[in-house]
């Protein structure tokens, strides 16, 4: 599969993908990088300890590197989570850290079976 079709499959936006990063060779290094850093890790664990100070940080950086990757789904739910944990609130997210963890093995999953082969 090429980087756009993998764009496709997920809801993304391969073309603010491109507009950043210029080529699919630096889409595909910088979406290896992404998998490989903690950042779904932190929200997962952030939100099970209830530290919702660590969550909105690290949902307001899963926001910004979704965003930066255009993988506009994961984008989407992050910056819900990291709005309702805005101003030291403690909102019950269960089922939007359900759906982040929807959306980021989707994404995962579909750049292992289509990219990094």
């Amino acid at each position: 599969m090429d980087v756009k079709r993998f764009y496709q499959t997920i809801g993304g936006n391969y073309e603010a993908a491109l507009s950043i990063m210029m080529n699919d060779a630096f889409i595909t290094r910088m979406l290896g990088k992404f998998f490989t850093n903690n950042t779904y890790g932190d929200v997962i664990s952030s939100y099970e300890n209830k530290d919702f100070a660590a969550l909105f940080a690290a949902s307001h950086a899963l926001k910004g590197v979704a965003g930066n990757l255009a993988l506009t789904p994961l984008f989407e739910i992050s910056s819900v989570i990291t709005e309702a944990c805005r101003n030291g609130q403690e909102p019950n997210l269960d089922a939007e850290i359900e759906e982040c963890t929807k959306r980021y093995k989707l994404i995962h999953e579909t750049y292992l079976k289509e990219i990094s082969c």
